[in-house]
């Protein structure tokens, strides 16, 4: 179930409401109202031009609020989950922080994060999965701030026409291997945390989910799931891991494609300027699809101005700011009309990822599930100790009595 859209006489009174409501928290005086410092936790800024970016948003946030202070709080991204973890336990939390996408529904079901009021943002305006990743039993509990995803890198010189479909791509890297025994045809990816985020972009390429949360029901010892790691298991047999183990084997030549995401792209730029590389959607078997990460925003329930927080997000997420936010969080916008910073060809791949792009499953032990059971069974398959079936049925098992699901 997903939150519609309010219209009609409703949503006008609402958003007048909440107009009014957020009109009074952002003015100083009156009625004998102090003036408010608002506390925003985020991670520590990527780059001082980023931090550049986001010290020009908060004085513009000011000036159209005054008598508002925006408190920035920037926390090394290795240490925020702990620091946070222990602000909320202790009650200290601030009024207002960047959340990891997985967390939102833990934070959400155990009510440390307030539900977002309805009519605070046209949910539209907003990419889908981008928007999901904030959503817990169905209801919204926070905004995303910037999204990012991954897609195929192949290498032009032994991919000229990048695959489309799951078959097209085992056919290719079929050739590739077969013309040069020493160059794989795919980096595939291992059974880690890294591969296990990955996989379900390429279940859901196959029509399938992983977790019906809702239902409370594991689907991925389902057949879409079967298959999409049966896919990886297939691809091994034209790209050995004694190849694919080597250092950067894509950047060096001797993988003729990998998954990646635009984080790498500079990188290969300046560290293999002689590489010519091309970024391209992610193969599917039956619809387009693929996975998302970034940064979501939340308003924790010890906040004593909620009501201005939430605006301070909105503000953020809008199709003025959300852009250079965005990018200055590290991702691409998440708002359909802001305009993304200037990037080179890869990007559009991306761009196009992120129109079909799924949330993880709104499951508080996701991290869990994802790193101890679906790694360990996506490499048991790789690896041959078991078949894809197996690995992922018994993982599957382990998930139902980790979640207490009986489906």
């Amino acid at each position: 179930m997903s939150r519609g859209l309010v219209r009609g006489p409703i949503a006008t009174a609402l958003a007048v409401a909440l107009a009014t409501g957020l009109a009074a928290c952002g003015s100083g005086g009156g009625n004998g109202s102090a003036d408010k410092t608002l506390t925003f936790w985020m991670y520590q800024d990527r780059t001082p031009q980023a931090g550049q970016v986001i010290e020009k948003v908060r004085k513009d946030f000011e000036k159209a609020n005054p008598g508002v202070t925006v408190k920035l709080v920037k926390i090394p991204k290795d240490d925020y989950n702990t620091k946070l973890g222990s602000a909320v336990a202790s009650k200290s939390a601030p009024d207002a922080g960047i959340l990891d996408q997985p967390l939102v529904s833990k934070y959400a079901l155990d009510g440390t994060i307030k539900e977002a009021p309805a009519g605070l943002i046209d949910e539209a305006g907003f990419y889908k999965g981008a928007l999901d990743t904030n959503r817990a039993n169905g209801k919204l509990y926070g905004l995303p701030q910037d999204q990012t995803t991954v897609a195929l890198f192949y290498n032009k010189k032994l991919v000229p026409t990048p695959p489309k479909t799951w078959d097209e791509l085992k056919q290719t890297a079929a050739r590739v291997h077969a013309a040069d025994a020493k160059v794989a045809g795919m980096n595939v990816p291992k059974g880690d945390g890294y591969g296990a985020w990955i996989l379900p972009g390429v279940v859901h390429g196959a029509g399938g989910q992983m977790v019906d949360d809702a239902g409370k029901k594991v689907l991925f010892d389902q057949p879409p799931a079967v298959e999409a790691l049966q896919l990886w298991v297939d691809l091994v047999k034209s790209s050995p891991r004694q190849i694919t183990d080597s250092d950067k084997p894509f950047e060096n030549g001797l993988a003729a494609m990998t998954i990646s995401g635009p984080w790498d792209v500079p990188t290969i730029h300046e560290q293999f300027p002689d590489l010519d590389f091309g970024v391209a959607p992610l193969p599917y078997k039956t619809e387009p699809a693929g996975n998302i990460g970034g940064e979501d925003s939340v308003v924790f329930s010890s906040s004593k101005n909620a009501d201005l927080a939430w605006k301070w997000l909105a503000f953020l997420a809008n199709e003025t700011n959300n852009g250079a936010v965005a990018d200055a969080f590290g991702g691409f916008p998440v708002n359909l009309k802001a305009q993304v910073v200037a990037g080179g060809p890869e990007q559009a791949a991306f761009l196009e990822q992120l129109k079909v792009a799924h949330a993880r499953p709104a499951v508080p032990q996701w991290i869990q599930v994802n790193d101890e059971i679906i790694a360990p069974a996506i490499e048991s398959a790789l690896t041959g100790k078991v078949t894809a079936q197996q690995a992922l049925t018994e993982a599957a098992g382990k998930t139902r009595s980790l979640l207490g699901w009986n489906g």
